[in-house]
């Protein structure tokens, strides 16, 4: 074809046209990158991928997303080899608090593997290096081996002993003196010393809500088919560091293996517990508020799929009850998460969300990145989770842990090692030296920290529930629900001391309701800091309010 020579009109046409084809594609350039922009994020059930900027691969998962397009996510360093002293194999529980007193939680590691063995207790010096000290603290417990142990104010005098759960000897009950030294009281409680079992999750609970902790520990792995069938340890409180053993009930017999969870799942108040079991149902154990145990029925409450391994419960949505995350690693790796129904008849539904072939036995739920939703680490995974604030949980290309050499993880648990409002974790895996691993999150994202003392003087006040709202709007919009517990998933207990993300909010209005029904509120709190609410907050509010809360003090 011959192109002849334009004249100014043809010019001006010629113009016209390109200015509406330059406009055309730019409007379809835009539809375009709209297209690829929502290509980028894949949905799809059951899907592998592989990509090759992830660290290791995203596991099988039902309706699970992954994103590319990344929001900014927090990173994480593995500082086992310059903060703790080598461990070695064996190593099953993940155990955090402040047993000295100082203000940095300490972590605590079981060890089970081969012939006697000691476990270990890393004293945080610094928040960047932790010294093993645990035959000094005596509360080494070289024996045959344990898996299970809990940091529990047992005497109610403001500091953490220590529940140890021996594996095929008889448990310990270790006393805090005043952040100096443990005491081995299990001399002095003959129904403990007098008994040997297998003993996995060991729990710290008020059963009967008299202001002191009992104990609860489960026998075996198996559960439904240990041959013979076993029971579990229960002890009532009697004060004094005085235990007596409880023989029959439901809590006693159920045939439970594995972890286990105190928690209020029903919101009735009182606390419950829910026990895995790898060849049968989950164990439901309600309580009415007495320390009287019925087990129901997990299908009468909406759940129809079991956990071998771990139950975790966290307020994943923030709507101020608690959902739970059920994890097995046997028969095959996987990962539930029920919603619950927010009826108040304890009720949950299954909302799709699953994990196949994840590491580790158990999940564990913490605000990684200050912005007051609960994200989902698996103990041992190359991937984190972010949530989205509603209870759905995405993973990036950014969202790595650090894994290399973890091999046959169990446990995991949080805590602020260096108090830098962010929230760092261990993890312990049976197979190779535990991990420590380090949050490097910078953001403008606020944080606060909250420990109790409940008006019984016991520190960590388990079974006391915590609502945060933005600062002078108490009972509006919820940033965060949290319950303390002494138990999480696989033998995991995270640093008793609250934490919550506050995203932009620089302050904050704290609610408390202790497990005794008596309430504190802080209010227009500063962001960035650690407060502690303890009885005192108590009587300040009962000065205030007409309504005058009835303070159960522990006899």
């Amino acid at each position: 074809m011959q192109f002849k020579s334009c004249s100014s009109k043809q010019h001006k046409l010629r113009d016209y046209f390109g200015f509406l084809v330059l406009i055309c594609g730019v409007l379809l350039g835009n539809r375009f990158m709209a297209l690829i922009a929502q290509s980028r994020t894949v949905r799809s059930p059951l899907l592998r991928m592989s990509p090759p900027e992830a660290a290791g691969f995203i596991s099988e998962r039902e309706s699970q997303t992954w994103k590319l397009n990344a929001p900014a996510s927090p990173s994480f360093t593995d500082i086992t080899t310059t903060a703790l002293d080598s461990t070695g194999f064996g190593s099953h529980s993940s155990v955090f608090a402040d047993v000295t007193g100082d203000g940095r939680p300490d972590l605590y590691i079981t060890m089970f593997y081969s012939g006697d063995m000691s476990d270990l207790f890393y004293q945080n010096t610094d928040g960047t290096h932790f010294t093993e000290d645990a035959l000094n603290w005596h509360i080494n417990d070289n024996d045959g081996g344990s898996h299970g142990a809990t940091f529990a104010d047992l005497d109610n005098d403001g500091d953490y002993d220590l529940i140890n759960g021996t594996t095929g000897e008889n448990n310990n009950v270790y006393r805090n003196d005043s952040n100096a030294d443990f005491t081995d009281m299990t001399p002095t409680i003959p129904d403990l010393e007098g008994r040997e079992e297998v003993t996995r999750a060991t729990v710290a609970f008020d059963m009967d809500g008299d202001g002191y902790l009992d104990i609860f520990t489960v026998t075996g792995y198996l559960g439904s088919e240990e041959d013979p069938p076993d029971t579990n340890e229960v002890y009532h409180n009697e004060g004094g560091m005085s235990f007596a053993a409880i023989d029959t009930g439901a809590l006693y017999e159920a045939l439970a293996g594995q972890g286990a969870t105190d928690t209020d799942y029903d919101g009735d108040g009182d606390i419950d517990i829910i026990a895995a079991n790898r060849t049968g149902n989950l164990n439901i154990l309600q309580n009415d508020g007495s320390g009287n145990f019925t087990q129901i029925s997990p299908s009468s409450i909406g759940i129809n799929h079991g956990a071998g391994d771990g139950i975790t419960m966290g307020d994943v949505d923030n709507d101020g009850d608690l959902d739970m995350l059920l994890v097995s690693d046997y028969p095959s790796s996987v990962a539930y998460l029920y919603m619950n129904d927010g009826d108040g008849t304890g009720t949950f539904t299954y909302d799709s969300q699953s994990w196949q072939n994840i590491d580790g036995y158990m999940g564990g739920f913490a605000d990684l990145d200050n912005d007051g939703d609960l994200d989902l680490v698996f103990a041992g995974d190359s991937l984190y989770y972010l949530n989205d604030g509603n209870g759905n949980f995405s993973t990036y290309a950014s969202c790595t842990v650090p894994d290399s050499g973890i091999n046959d993880p169990r446990a995991i648990a949080f805590a602020d090692i260096d108090n830098d409002g962010d929230m760092d974790f261990g993890i312990s895996p049976k197979q190779s030296n535990a991990r420590l691993i380090r949050n490097e999150w910078e953001s403008e994202n606020n944080w606060l920290k909250v420990r109790l003392i409940s008006p019984q003087g016991q520190a960590g006040a388990f079974g006391s529930k915590i609502r945060v709202y933005p600062g002078r709007q108490a009972g509006v919009t919820l940033l965060g629900f949290r319950e303390s517990r002494s138990s999480n998933g696989y033998l995991g207990q995270n640093e008793p001391v609250l934490h919550f993300g506050l995203g932009s909010n620089g302050t904050a209005d704290v609610v408390v309701t202790f497990l005794d029904g008596s309430t504190a509120t802080r209010t227009n709190v500063t962001a960035g800091q650690t407060i502690t609410i303890d009885r005192a907050d108590v009587l300040v509010q009962v000065r205030f309010s007409s309504k005058v809360p009835t303070i159960r003090m522990a006899t």
